[in-house]
């Protein structure tokens, strides 16, 4: 059975020379293309992964109102003459434009650029991850598992500093990765990166990334039939080194990272932004997703299900340290996150009262803190953590499960391990969102009987929402703060068709 089913329109039919037990081919010209829909169970949806428009030029209205009516993200072109007005629903429907267009091309394409698998991880600089070489008048240290350090003068050639371990899984033959080094450095210093690449034991080729590279999006691999490899790291100059991630996405050359069309975006203090912007049917609400701790690769959450409601939504994961720092920050950070949310709305001319705020554990801190700048219609958590000063607190916690997360993340807000940190922490969400009427927020929480990770603040949450004179539906499930995640988004896409329906039925 075929994984994707694409949906030919255009005069010259390719269905011949696309015989790919992956791909379930279909063809129809836009004369015919009424009738095709016609013999559909349902005429008005679209019951293919993607549409493929193989004309060249683009002119025609019946064609263009019909992509205005699917869902975005699912057109592929490469059409080189489009009129201005068909040229507009494909931008609206965020399709994409495609270099080549030959029918392997496309094929190759739809295969290993537009599935939907998310495939992104990042190397620590960690004691498992990083054999740190620093030489003779050289300091380094660690701080947690996110941090190493290099202080001292390098010289003026580059000198190996140290090795990154790797897997061979890291890559797949053919495939390549887009990297990005996620570091800092005073003085003089400059840092290079090399991808070593071997076949029967000999270096098959060396890739090296430097420089302003370093913090772009490279591409590394590709390579047909290597063997194994080595990520070396150099040093030049006087200074300080902070090494965190190397950061590894598998490459969809153009058209996205972790899914087709998401966006990657890289503050000027250099911490990352991933985004995923789906406009949908166009109509309120906008769904805001914040996704939960990734301890082990990058990914965002509830793509699916929202795909099956249909709402526009935006989605957020949080890839710094190892699983995620609450989507917050830097000032600059989180006017980032805020700028995005409010271009989503302004993309769909929605007002904040058009907007939910979702997200389940390490989420739903950010679904309540940002509520104070976006002003929701409606905020839905799950398994709430909110006193980060508390929970960060609990190092014998992060030992059994975690890896230090929990510390590292103290580290990342505050700069420091020290106790007297706990109560600013604690309160770094209380004082943000104090000030905001919560009596015209409708509040969701799905909450688990057991929760171990920071099940303490329910009652101080309760009663906050209590004293703000909220409307809160609040559903209780047996259990610790793993378990029950089937419940979780059953009752997330329980209060979102609500919301969904009552606010359209106000429009009408």
């Amino acid at each position: 059975m075929s994984n994707i089913s694409v949906l030919q329109i255009g005069s010259d039919d390719w269905t011949p020379k696309m015989q790919s037990k992956d791909i379930d081919w279909q063809y129809t010209s836009i004369l015919d293309l009424p009738t095709m829909l016609a013999f559909q169970k349902d005429p008005y949806v679209l019951e293919q992964s993607y549409v493929v428009l193989t004309d060249d030029v683009l002119d025609s209205t019946l064609l263009s109102s019909q992509l205005d009516a699917w869902p975005p993200l699912r057109t592929l072109y490469f059409a080189h003459e489009v009129t201005p007005e068909f040229q507009a629903v494909l931008d609206e429907r965020r399709a994409f434009f495609i270099q080549e267009n030959t029918p392997e091309a496309i094929n190759k394409c739809i295969q290993n650029d537009l599935s939907s698998e998310q495939i992104g991880f990042s190397t620590r600089f960690s004691e498992a991850q990083f054999l740190p070489l620093p030489s003779e008048g050289i300091h380094f240290k660690r701080e947690g598992r996110f941090s190493a350090q290099y202080s001292g003068n390098f010289g003026l050639e580059w000198q190996q500093i140290g090795t990154l371990q790797t897997y061979e899984t890291d890559f797949t033959s053919t495939q390549a990765n887009l990297v990005w080094l996620d570091y800092s450095q005073t003085g003089s210093v400059e840092v290079q990166v090399q991808f070593v690449f071997y076949k029967n034991n000999d270096i098959q080729t060396i890739q090296v990334i430097e420089g302003a590279a370093l913090r772009e999006l490279t591409t590394v691999g590709g390579l047909q039939d290597y063997q194994a490899y080595q990520i070396l790291v150099f040093a030049r100059g006087e200074g300080l080194i902070d090494l965190h991630a190397l950061h590894q996405r598998r490459s969809r050359h153009g058209l996205g990272m972790l899914l087709p069309g998401d966006d990657w975006h890289l503050t000027t203090e250099n911490e990352e932004i991933l985004s995923y912007f789906n406009p949908g049917d166009r109509q309120a609400p906008l769904i805001v997703n914040f996704s939960g701790l990734r301890l082990h690769g990058d990914a965002f959450e509830m793509k699916t299900s929202l795909d099956e409601l249909g709402t526009p939504y935006l989605l957020f994961t949080d890839s710094r340290i190892q699983g995620g720092a609450f989507d917050i920050g830097t000032p600059v950070y989180q006017q980032a996150v805020i700028d995005m949310i409010k271009k989503a709305m302004a993309t769909l001319n929605l007002k904040p009262e058009d907007v939910i705020l979702t997200g389940g554990s390490m989420g739903s801190f950010p679904a309540l803190y940002y509520a104070a700048d976006i002003k929701p219609r409606a905020v839905m958590i799950a398994k709430p953590i909110l006193n980060l000063g508390t929970f960060t607190s609990q190092a014998e916690f992060a030992q059994l499960f975690n890896q230090d997360w929990i510390l590292d993340v103290r580290r990342y807000l505050v700069g420091r391990m020290n106790p007297e940190d706990t109560e600013e922490l604690d309160q770094r969400l209380w004082q943000h969102i104090q000030n905001i009427d919560w009596s015209k927020i409708k509040i969701s929480l799905f909450t688990m009987s057991q929760d171990e990770y920071d099940g303490n603040s329910l009652l101080q949450l309760n009663d906050f929402f209590t004293a703000q004179q909220a409307t809160v539906t609040h559903v209780t499930a047996v259990g610790s703060h793993t378990d029950k995640i089937p419940e979780m988004i059953s009752f997330f896409m329980t209060e979102l068709k609500k919301a969904r329906d009552n606010m359209r039925q106000e429009d009408q």
